[in-house]
């Protein structure tokens, strides 16, 4: 499993474009370049570049597991970066009547905590999520 915080909303308000998923396809690029001997980084140094690298360029104190910190954390299955993560799909944006485009991958994320809050929970949603306060902020930058 692997453990990060990532900077990424997967394209979650994009209707006409599919150009997202970057952190897990990045990871699964490494992740197949391990697999092949010729690592281009460890992952420890990907989960890095999309985490505390954005957030120090971005100049906002996240991006980093520390002992007191907000805990952002997503857990991953590294066994599931066999599938297609370029597809795209249409779906239903609730209370909106929308569609929109997302990403489905099963079987990679298995477990998000957002502000130490579990918001995904064996890839399903919590109950909670998106109907109680406490899951987010905003971080300002520095």
């Amino acid at each position: 499993m692997v453990f990060f915080e990532e900077f990424s909303d997967a394209g979650a308000h994009i209707r006409n474009m599919a150009f997202y998923n970057l952190p897990l396809r990045m990871l699964k690029l490494v992740h197949e370049s391990i697999g092949e001997g010729d690592p281009v980084m460890t992952l420890e140094q990907a989960v890095h570049r999309l985490t505390g690298d954005q957030a120090d360029w971005f100049g906002i104190d996240a991006g980093k597991i520390r002992e007191g910190d907000r805990a952002d954390v997503v857990v991953l299955d590294p066994s599931g970066f066999g599938q297609n993560l370029e597809q795209v799909h249409w779906g239903e944006m609730e209370n909106f009547g929308l569609q929109r485009l997302v990403n489905r991958n099963p079987g990679i994320v298995k477990t998000v905590l957002i502000n130490g809050k579990l918001a995904l929970d064996d890839e399903q949603l919590v109950p909670e999520f998106g109907r109680e306060m406490g899951y987010g902020r905003f971080i300002p930058a520095r």
